[in-house]
């Protein structure tokens, strides 16, 4: 009975609410609140009403209000009590619980929602019956669940500004397929890899952002936005147990252990209205193989897509690039790609795509979606992917110093039997030899041979001055107190081969 909790309703925005110093289960006040609702759709017109006469005319405090308790023989507390009021709120934090309470309730006049501890969302007009009742309240049908809930605070600019700001640049909107990102069986081993990884890190870590509108939420956007873009960087090593390897790659383009660009990019997204395009490094941008990155909150609503656009354009225009490829990335899972051409000059040409989805694509079991696709094509390593198809490509001559002095097949060999520590000094010794370390992707001291069929993120790997292959399964791990970071788990070859397989290892072992 000592179980505490909330109760309110939620009408225009506000939260009109009281304490619930006992029995805050879902079998009790859970259920009491749940079966005061009507379920005759004429009743339910009436009572709505009823509800917002009375919260309209109700004593209003900015103290804690306690909830009258049940009574001995269970029976069904007045909700209408006038002469008690409610308290109100305008945050919607307390609705998730806490150490304090374990439940909370909400009757959400605004969305036609019955809502229990800010993440379960039912249909005011389609509730659940009281026999099973609430106690399963995670578990119940998706009949009764509302999924169409909008907690989204409304933009804190100008939208009609905004909007013609963005005009003014004279946008056209370029559907994916035309920036010439490869299809899902054109993809390297690199760039299927990082597929993998980008759908298992959204998986694992996107359902908590789906509820950014909640602030604790929103201030995590900027390190969940930069551990996807790790992800889907192609051709980057990946590091386990050794974060000191990571800074001798690139202190900035590493998951987890805090390796962020940025403290305004992974601290500070969504904080403010308006981003700062005149700071470099610790501001709202950074670079990525020659692309522009920021990160934001959402992009699904349209006043949102023009104001990250055009703010993406104004900061390619201070920093002076005539040409210029950006990446917008949200914590909902979506981007957008911008390109300015002729930059500098009055006959500037910008070009964007729609909003993508980066999510696993449901109808392509195991292959990525148009938006995770040019998104990871966007960050693969310039020499390994062409230019834009309306951008004008280098001319032969012009490639011809970079063909390797070696044969590839000696490069290769090399690099086999090269630890992590040197294969981080070969990448930067030439772009020959950058290119034959980048044809395979490296985890610690592993060499990733391809990705074993029917398994998620398990691959045959080499390890270093190793011939015989073995079965590496890699994994977001987060621990508290130290972050997350991607690991592994190795096991021996036997037991897991077939003959295709067989012959994939042979293949690779013929160098």
């Amino acid at each position: 009975m000592g179980t505490s909790g909330y109760f309110a309703y939620r009408y225009r925005g506000k939260y009109y609410r009281r304490y619930l110093s006992c029995d805050a289960y879902p079998s009790g006040y859970g259920q009491h609140f749940a079966d005061a609702i009507p379920r005759d759709p004429s009743i339910l017109e009436e009572w709505i009403a009823d509800r917002i006469r009375i919260l309209e005319n109700a004593k209003i405090s900015n103290e804690e209000v306690v909830h009258p308790d049940l009574s001995e023989d269970g029976s069904f507390s007045d909700l209408n009590d006038d002469a008690l009021g409610y308290e109100l709120r305008e945050d919607l934090e307390w609705t998730l619980a806490g150490n304090e309470v374990e439940y909370t309730y909400v009757i959400d006049l605004d969305n036609r929602a019955f809502t229990i501890n800010g993440t379960t969302h039912l249909k005011l007009d389609n509730m659940p019956p009281s026999d099973p009742g609430l106690r399963r309240y995670r578990k119940l049908p998706s009949q009764y669940l509302n999924t169409t809930v909008n907690f989204w605070p409304s933009p804190a600019f100008n939208i009609e500004e905004r909007q013609k700001l963005y005009e003014s640049v004279n946008p056209i909107v370029t559907p994916a397929v035309e920036w010439g990102a490869h299809t899902w069986d054109r993809l390297s081993i690199s760039q299927r890899l990082s597929v993998d990884l980008t759908h298992h890190l959204i998986s694992k870590t996107s359902g908590e952002m789906a509820s950014a509108h909640i602030p604790s939420i929103r201030e995590k956007t900027g390190r969940f936005c930069w551990d996807i873009l790790c992800a889907a960087t192609s051709s980057v090593p990946l590091f386990y147990d050794n974060p000191n390897l990571q800074s001798r790659w690139n202190g900035s383009l590493s998951s987890g252990h805090g390796n962020f660009p940025s403290y305004g990019m992974c601290y500070k997204t969504g904080d403010k209205a308006f981003k700062d395009v005149e700071r470099g490094y610790r501001g709202d941008y950074c670079w990525v193989r020659g692309c522009l990155v920021t990160f934001c909150v959402r992009l699904s609503e349209h006043a949102y897509v023009v104001h990250e656009i055009e703010q993406m354009v104004q900061k390619m225009r201070h920093d002076e690039h005539p040409e210029c490829l950006g990446i917008i990335l949200s914590s909902q899972q979506e981007i957008i790609a911008v390109a300015v051409d002729d930059g500098l000059e009055p006959t500037r040409q910008v070009r964007h795509t729609p909003v993508l989805d980066i999510r696993p694509n449901p109808d392509k079991p195991g292959q990525a979606s148009d938006g995770l696709l040019l998104l990871v094509h966007l960050l693969s390593p310039p020499l390994s992917v062409s230019p834009l198809p309306w951008r004008s490509r280098p001319s032969q001559s012009s490639l011809m110093w970079s063909r390797p002095r070696l044969p590839l097949e000696i490069l290769q060999h090399i690099i086999r039997y090269t630890n992590t520590t040197d294969y981080l000094s070969l990448c930067r010794a030439s772009r020959s030899i950058r290119s034959a370390c980048l044809a395979n992707p490296r985890f610690g001291d592993y060499t990733i041979l391809y990705k074993l069929p029917k398994h998620e993120l398990t691959y045959a790997a080499r390890y270093v001055d190793k011939d015989k292959p073995l079965v590496l399964t890699i994994y977001w791990h987060h621990t508290p107190f130290h972050g997350a970071s991607w690991k592994a788990r190795v096991s021996p070859w036997e037991g897991v081969q077939d003959s295709s397989d067989k012959a994939n290892v042979d293949e690779t072992k013929a160098d």
